[in-house]
């Protein structure tokens, strides 16, 4: 996923953040159970889990690039005393997911896409499509971590058993093997961080589904950066990411004509920390979906 911060009228006074990390954690906290040390101790059940969640989720994929959904976004910025910096951004995007099953031995691919509709209730401009607080128009499903060819690059733990919205689920902690390069691009006023491997997080999974009711994930340490000399008026600034926090709930979705139901994301609420001259330190973001609509194979489209 793909968070942006960035000078614009109200906002920041200077420069801006675009942080396009896929490593976002954490906002919305629930109360946890104590973790359970039989849950720990069963290896054999984590793995049939596991199968039983990537099997779930190559069909969730197959079926769901036929939806269509309504995407609203909030976006603030917050002072360290957590003094609001000028009102919130609100923007209105048409959402949907393409699977690529590829072929030849070749992994699938999961893109999310996003179309934007509205900006504080008006038409965007060009301006708008360029801010750097605006989602990107193109990103990556978190969840594509569980598709069996992906599962290899993650160490997975059982935690133990939670109810999560009135569902019975196991709790699975999960982080990644290798930490990649990081991919840090300045454009404008605007600042990208790619972290692969930064990030680890917990999963709730419905155990006799395979559904994800939940995931939650967050930075591992702080990633600390310079600004390049040439953007430099004087010594390069450092700058610091301290915190970068997502929590994403799901929910079932019903159709109809033909009858079919699906798990599909409900909101998201995210957070990340910035330290560094000049920039606004605190930003959170919310996104709700719903109007789902489902195109069928003569071309109608289902609410």
């Amino acid at each position: 996923m793909t968070s942006r911060v960035s000078k614009e009228r109200g906002w920041s006074r200077d420069v801006a953040v675009w942080s396009g990390i896929a490593l976002l954690v954490a906002c919305v906290v629930a109360v946890a159970l104590p973790a359970s040390t039989e849950a720990q101790s069963r290896p054999g059940d984590l793995e049939s889990l596991l199968t039983r969640a990537g099997a779930q989720l190559e069909e969730h994929y197959q079926r769901a690039q036929r939806i269509v959904s309504t995407e609203k976004v909030w976006v603030r910025s917050f002072h360290r005393n957590m003094r609001s910096n000028g009102s919130p951004r609100h923007m209105e995007f048409e959402h949907r997911v393409e699977w690529d099953a590829a072929g030849a031995g070749l992994p699938p691919t999961v893109t999310v896409f996003r179309d934007l509709l509205q900006v504080d209730g008006r038409s965007p401009t060009a301006d708008d499509r360029d801010a750097c607080l605006m989602p990107v128009e193109v990103d990556q499903d978190p969840l594509a971590m569980l598709l069996p060819y992906r599962q290899k690059e993650f160490s997975f733990r059982l935690v133990g058993d939670e109810r999560v919205d009135d569902r019975q689920t196991t709790r699975v902690a999960y982080e990644p093997l290798e930490q990649g390069d990081p991919k840090i691009t300045w454009e404008d006023d605007c600042v990208s961080l790619e972290l692969p491997g930064h990030s680890a997080g917990e999963l709730w999974i419905d155990p006799e589904t395979g559904d994800v009711v939940r995931l939650d994930e967050h930075l591992m340490g702080r990633f600390e950066f310079r600004e390049p000399p040439e953007r430099a008026r004087d010594i390069p600034a450092r700058l610091t990411l301290e915190r970068s926090e997502l929590s994403i709930r799901y929910n079932r979705v019903r159709f109809e004509d033909p009858p079919e139901t699906l798990m599909l994301p409900e909101a998201v609420e995210s957070s990340w920390t910035l330290v560094g001259p000049s920039f606004v330190p605190r930003y959170v973001r919310r996104q709700e979906f719903s109007d789902h609509r489902r195109f069928v194979g003569d071309g109608r489209i289902v609410r």
